[in-house]
């Protein structure tokens, strides 16, 4: 039984090694597809500030950012934020960013998107909690 158990093992060599060479051709697709797919993401820096102002009609805001002693401007558009009460809102005006206003606390992320003609700085989200 010795030899039939071992010339038996020979037939499952094959069937290893076809394993194998499956598992490497499907990792190999994947890493190209993976490659393949777009990478235009990006995350967000999260800055801490007080508002110095918000633009009369609510496009833009100054803040004092956390730890610098300049200020900084910022355009606002459609965004999503986040409430005193912690709920999110895809869009419209902002609780804590309320035209001619000042003096509030906020923390928001910020995208920087280099372009053909000048570099900007993005806000990505705010949160008013």
């Amino acid at each position: 039984m010795g030899i039939r158990a071992r010339i038996g093992s020979k037939r499952v060599l094959p069937t290893v090694a076809g394993v194998t060479v499956g598992i490497i051709v499907v990792a190999g697709v994947g890493l190209w597809i993976g490659r393949s797919l777009p990478t235009d993401t990006a995350t967000p820096q999260v800055l801490h500030g007080t508002v110095s102002i918000v633009g009369g009609d609510g496009s833009e805001f100054g803040i004092a950012l956390d730890g610098t002693r300049t200020g900084k401007s910022f355009g606002l558009g459609s965004v999503p934020w986040k409430d005193s009460n912690n709920s999110w809102h895809n869009g419209g005006p902002i609780d804590c960013l309320k035209p001619s206003t000042s003096g509030q606390r906020i923390r928001f992320g910020v995208i920087h998107v280099t372009g053909t003609e000048n570099d900007s700085d993005l806000v990505a989200w705010v949160d008013c909690s």
